[in-house]
């Protein structure tokens, strides 16, 4: 379907192909004109089994906003360096190991990777843009203050395999705008102290290097002193993990 979305008092061109089962039917014509192509600004594909999404995307030179979100890709369509006005991307729920194909989107500000295979970060660190990025429940063993834009506003990072607290200072460190952190149930909350008071309840979590780990499904609470410590690395820090900073 197709229509007009007013958003921040302004009016977008909408197509929605949610839910369409285009990738079981091996179909990938979206079965719009060019016409329809050129004026679209809101592109959703959620939901499709998609997994090559390459001819699907290419030719939507306003698009600012695309959502391929719960499809079946292991990679980042190369077609999206070609969107050069893409401003928010969502591409959560798939199976996806690598950032890459992004160099060209110099206007994004929100990226959503959550719930895909990545193991580092990467491909993002120029996007000087960029206020809300989410790559948790993925599988990133460590972070380093190199691998993001420093104008980030929202990190989540919740549900990794980080195992040093000290990168996650060293991150929030670089930050200069940095409010909102969600970075619990990674390693390293295994073996920092928290408030007595924490009702912990663990449920399976991932394995590594073949030893199962288990994780909380509570937002931590943290002890005063590791607040404080947030704070003094990342001044306009508000909110982690739901604790108020």
């Amino acid at each position: 379907s197709s229509g007009i979305n007013a958003e921040y008092g302004q009016i977008m061109i909408v197509i929605d192909k949610s839910h369409c089962k285009l990738g079981a039917s091996g179909g990938y014509d979206l079965q719009i004109t060019e016409e329809e192509k050129n004026e679209c600004q809101k592109l959703s594909l959620r939901r499709n089994y998609i997994k090559n999404a390459e001819g699907m995307i290419h030719d939507f030179p306003n698009l600012t906003w695309l959502c391929l979100s719960a499809n079946a890709l292991d990679s980042v369509p190369m077609a999206i360096s070609k969107l050069v006005n893409l401003r928010h991307l969502f591409i959560s729920n798939n199976k996806i190991k690598r950032i890459e194909n992004l160099n060209n989107c110099q206007h994004l500000e929100t990226l959503d990777v959550r719930h895909n295979n990545l193991s580092e970060v990467s491909g993002i660190n120029h996007l000087h843009k960029m206020l809300s990025l989410s790559l948790s429940s993925n599988k990133i063993l460590s972070v380093s203050p190199f691998d993001f834009p420093a104008s980030i506003t929202f990190l989540g990072l919740y549900g990794n395999l980080i195992s040093e607290f000290e990168d996650v200072l060293s991150i929030i460190e670089k930050m200069e705008s940095l409010r909102k952190l969600f970075v619990g149930s990674n390693c390293f909350c295994e073996n920092l102290p928290l408030k007595p008071t924490f009702n912990v309840k663990l449920i399976p979590k991932q394995t590594v290097n073949g030893a199962k780990r288990q994780k909380c499904n509570e937002d931590p609470i943290y002890l005063p002193e590791i607040l404080s410590l947030l704070k003094s690395k990342c001044p306009t820090l508000k909110n982690i993990d739901n604790n108020s900073v």
